[in-house]
């Protein structure tokens, strides 16, 4: 939804600033036009010969200017009407059940750590640096591969990325090009950590840097409960172990095998101690008469409370949960009905297009 409000309100501003500038560009223009022929009148009584030096040109710029804003307001009126189009298309499903693809890696991959390469020499060959994710909580420990061919002696140091402070450094010997170097989980570690790497690779020295976050757990996925229908939606609960109540966002991907079925997304607020947080699937991403399905892909977050507070993330004790004998047919087939605010926001959104 935020993401729909940003971009609403982008087009909104840019398209009041075109239309600004518009009208101060065709206020520029009648300036251009007047004064000059208010001082031509003037000096015909005078000095007639100076009448020549009048710049048509500049009368042809204001009209050429036009016409590029004028397309430009065309592009952003398509571009409306494509968000326009797909929230509208959104809609059709509860923000909280949303379809996905093989392609939306974001949601698929959402603590991926993308790999870092530095390169060697001019014939493309790189050192690389990979971990298994961005985010770690406590205890979990910091393994850091590092990778090249004709990879030798490797030292990786951790530090405060605020502060520059070195935390702490690991020596390795690499084997058939490859270096891994694990620094123990430490709950002591600042949440904004940087990763220098130094690899002598044929006894040349080559860095490279990696940034992560590392942080202690605000609350822990335990389970889930057996899956069942309620009216449109089937229900999972999860079982959480909170250490720090607050708001919660509770993510997972649902899958039909390898295939991805939908993105789940629960929001709630949580007391300290054992809690259930349902996630609900509605009937219209599951593919019909299914049984099987299969929870993965966690995210537990707890909701920044302040501005001077960031959000902070939990751990899962478990990889995935396995849904099985589900009742499909006992799901209620009712197409989902937006609320009052998201039609408001479709408005708005086809308002813009139509401008």
């Amino acid at each position: 939804m935020k993401k729909f409000y940003a971009i609403a309100l982008i087009v909104s501003v840019t398209l009041f600033a075109l239309w600004f500038t518009n009208k101060n560009e065709s206020n520029k223009s009648v300036e251009h036009t007047t004064l000059p022929v208010k001082k031509m009148q003037s000096t015909l009584d005078t000095q007639p010969v100076k009448v020549i030096p009048i710049d048509l040109p500049k009368n042809k710029k204001p009209a050429q200017a036009s016409k590029q804003h004028v397309i430009f307001d065309d592009n952003l009126s398509q571009a409306a009407d494509l968000v326009a189009m797909q929230y509208e298309n959104a809609l059709k499903f509860p923000p909280y059940s949303q379809p996905i693809s093989a392609l939306d890696e974001d949601r698929l991959k959402p603590n991926q750590f993308y790999p870092v390469s530095s390169p060697i020499d001019e014939s493309g060959a790189a050192l690389t640096v990979s971990l298994k994710q961005y985010r770690f909580t406590y205890p979990q420990d910091i393994v850091v591969n590092v990778n090249a061919q004709r990879l030798g002696k490797v030292v990786v140091e951790l530090s405060n990325t605020d502060t520059k402070e070195v935390i702490s450094t690991h020596k390795g010997s690499a084997r058939e090009g490859e270096a891994i170097i694990t620094f123990k989980g430490e709950e002591s570690y600042p949440r904004n950590i940087q990763l220098f790497v130094q690899a002598d690779i044929a006894g040349k020295k080559v860095p490279a840097v990696a940034e992560i976050q590392y942080m202690a757990p605000s609350a822990t996925l335990t389970g889930f409960n057996k899956a069942y229908a309620q009216n449109d939606n089937m229900i999972v609960p999860a079982n959480l172990n909170v250490i720090k109540s607050g708001l919660y966002r509770v993510r997972a991907n649902l899958y039909d095998g390898n295939t991805p079925l939908a993105h789940l997304v629960a929001k709630e607020r949580l007391t300290e101690g054992n809690q259930l947080l349902d996630l609900k699937s509605h009937w219209s991403v599951l593919p019909q008469g299914i049984t099987t399905m299969r929870l993965s892909d966690f995210v537990i977050e707890r909701m920044s409370p302040s501005p001077g507070e960031q959000n902070s993330f939990g751990s899962s004790e478990i990889s995935y949960f396995e849904i099985t004998d589900f009742a499909y047919d006992s799901l209620q087939q009712l197409a989902y009905q937006a609320n009052a605010q998201e039609k408001l926001s479709l408005e708005f959104l086809q308002g813009l297009a139509q401008e």
